[in-house]
């Protein structure tokens, strides 16, 4: 209740010498004018805030959905060259099994980080 507390401020407060109260008004209409840039620099930040989080935000899924794809191909690969390893093994051939080794040494030993610069390059492009 504003009125309650405005009441236990003039009850309080010393009486205002007459020549005085038109400095009073102004001081007010300056806090008030404050206060309602303050309002506005707060609403533009908090909008500012909100379109930032949603840029981070869409960046995150895209990095994530990147990554994922990045590792899931190798992890493919990787399935691949054990599938070959096993039928090398059961079907004792060598040629299969040197392939499967060979293709996953190859896949093991590589980076997809190799040419940071590339990917920096691929990733910026989107």
């Amino acid at each position: 209740m504003p009125g309650k507390h405005i009441a236990k401020i003039l009850k309080n407060a010393a009486p205002i010498p007459a020549e005085e109260i038109p400095r009073f008004f102004e001081l007010l209409l300056e806090c008030q004018h404050e206060s309602e840039i303050t309002k506005r620099e707060i609403e533009k930040l908090s909008s500012m805030k909100e379109v930032m989080i949603r840029e981070i935000t869409g960046k995150y899924s895209f990095y994530e959905f990147f990554f994922n794809r990045i590792f899931a191909e190798r992890q493919e690969a990787i399935k691949k060259d054990f599938e070959i390893i096993d039928k090398g093994i059961k079907e004792n051939n060598r040629e299969l099994l040197s392939a499967g080794i060979s293709g996953l040494s190859q896949v093991v030993a590589s980076s997809p980080f190799t040419d940071l610069d590339k990917l920096r390059k691929m990733l910026e492009s989107f």
